[in-house]
C-alpha cells in the first residue's frame, strides 16, 4: 500500500483538522446546538478502508500539544503522539484505527454573527482562511468525499429559518433538525441560520412599544426581556403602580395575554441606597421593596387577563446591578423591572 491516498477532514468550527490515510470515506458530523445560541457540541465520525488518521490543528500562541484537545469529550481510538514539525503553522496529532469518532465542546463565536434583533448566522468559512494546499470549509484532500453528512440538532428554544451550501446535496428538515446530505462533494461552505423561537412574540412587543421612553425590549436566545426604569412604573419609594405603569403595562398584557406558549418572569431590581427612615415600616429593606414592586407587576398583568399560572415573581435588592452604583446615572440603570418572556416550560 506505498500510494495510500490521503484524506483532511476540517472540522469547520475551531480550523482543525483530522487526516486520514484513506480513500472513499464516509463522514458525518453533528452539531448539538446549545440554548444560548453560541456554543455546540459537535460529534465527527468517519469511515474508511485504511488504519491510519490524523486530527490537525491551527497553531495557537502559548498552547501546547495537550491545550487542543482539552475540550474534547472523547476522542476514539484514545491512542495518539503528537507531530508538532511536519507541517509549518500546524500541530498534528497522529492515531492509529480504521474509523475515526471524536466528540467536542466548541464556541462558534469565529463564524457567529447576531444582529440587534437576535438572529444568529454562522458560516463555517467566515474567516475566508484556506489550507496551505487551498482548501476550506469542510474538505477531504485528495478526493472528494464520496458520502457526507452534516446535521445541526437545535434546542426548543432556537429554530432554524435558513440553511444552504456551495454545494449540491439534499437538505433535509425534520423537526428542529436539519441535515444536509452530499456524494462526491468537497470545500464544502456552510451556512446556517436561526434565531429564537419566541421572535415572532419579541416583533409584536418592539411595536407595540416602539412609541415608549426609557424601555429596552430585547430578543434573547431564551427568550424576550423587556428592561423598564423604574420611575416609569412607580414613584420614589412606592410600590403603587403609577398611570403610565398601568399603561404600558396594559400594552404589554395585550400582547401577551393570547400568547399561551409563554410564561413570564417579573424581576424586582433596587439601587443600593438604603431604605428611607419613614419607609422601613413598609419595607424593611431594598428586597422587600423589589419583591412588593414584582408581585404588584404580576397582580396587574392577571387583572388584565393573562393566567396567574404563567407568572413567577423574583426579587434582587441591589444584587444584580448592570451600572456602576457610584453614579447618579448608574443608580438610575439599577433602578429597573425586568420581564422575562419565555417558552413555557423554559428558564
Amino acid at each position: 500500500m506505498a500510494h495510500l491516498k490521503k484524506l483532511l477532514i476540517a472540522l469547520c468550527l475551531l480550523a482543525s483538522a483530522s487526516f486520514a490515510e484513506a480513500s472513499g470515506v464516509i463522514s458525518e458530523q453533528i452539531c448539538f446546538l446549545e440554548e444560548d445560541g453560541r456554543h455546540a457540541l459537535i460529534y465527527t465520525t468517519n469511515r474508511s478502508d485504511y488504519p491510519n488518521y490524523n486530527m490537525w490543528f491551527r497553531n495557537r500562541e502559548g498552547y501546547q500539544t495537550e491545550d487542543y484537545i482539552k475540550n474534547f469529550l472523547y476522542i476514539y481510538p484514545n491512542e495518539y503522539a503528537w507531530d508538532t514539525i511536519s507541517k509549518n503553522g500546524y500541530t498534528i496529532l497522529k492515531m492509529p484505527g480504521r474509523n475515526f469518532a471524536g466528540m467536542e465542546r466548541v464556541e462558534l463565536e469565529a463564524g457567529l454573527h447576531v444582529t440587534e434583533d437576535g438572529v444568529y448566522n454562522f458560516s463555517n468559512y467566515r474567516d475566508k482562511v484556506k489550507t496551505p494546499d487551498g482548501h476550506y470549509g469542510l474538505w477531504n484532500s485528495p478526493d472528494n468525499f464520496e458520502k457526507i453528512s452534516y446535521s445541526w440538532v437545535f434546542p426548543a428554544n432556537l429554530e432554524p429559518t435558513e440553511y444552504r451550501s456551495n454545494r449540491k446535496g439534499k437538505w433535509v428538515h425534520r423537526h428542529n433538525t436539519i441535515t444536509y446530505y452530499g456524494s462526491n462533494v468537497n470545500d464544502l461552505e456552510f451556512e446556517i441560520v436561526y434565531r429564537p423561537s419566541t421572535h415572532e412574540t419579541y416583533d409584536a412587543l418592539k411595536e407595540k412599544l416602539a412609541t415608549e421612553t426609557e424601555i429596552e425590549v430585547e430578543q434573547a436566545p431564551t427568550g424576550v426581556k423587556i428592561t423598564v426604569a423604574a420611575t416609569v412604573l412607580y414613584p420614589s419609594g412606592i410600590a403603587i403602580l403609577s398611570d403610565r405603569g398601568k399603561s404600558v403595562l396594559s400594552k404589554v398584557a395585550e400582547t401577551l395575554k393570547n400568547r399561551k406558549n409563554v410564561n413570564i418572569i417579573v424581576e424586582g431590581h433596587t439601587d443600593n441606597v438604603a431604605i428611607s427612615p419613614k419607609l422601613v415600616s413598609t419595607f424593611a429593606t431594598n428586597w422587600e421593596l423589589a419583591s412588593a414592586r414584582s408581585i404588584n407587576i404580576v397582580h396587574f398583568l392577571v387583572e388584565k387577563g393573562i393566567e396567574e399560572s404563567r407568572f413567577e415573581s423574583r426579587s434582587f435588592s441591589f444584587q444584580r446591578p448592570i451600572a456602576s452604583n457610584d453614579t447618579v446615572e448608574g443608580k438610575a440603570k439599577n433602578r429597573r423591572i425586568e420581564l422575562l418572556i419565555k417558552e413555557n416550560g423554559g428558564e
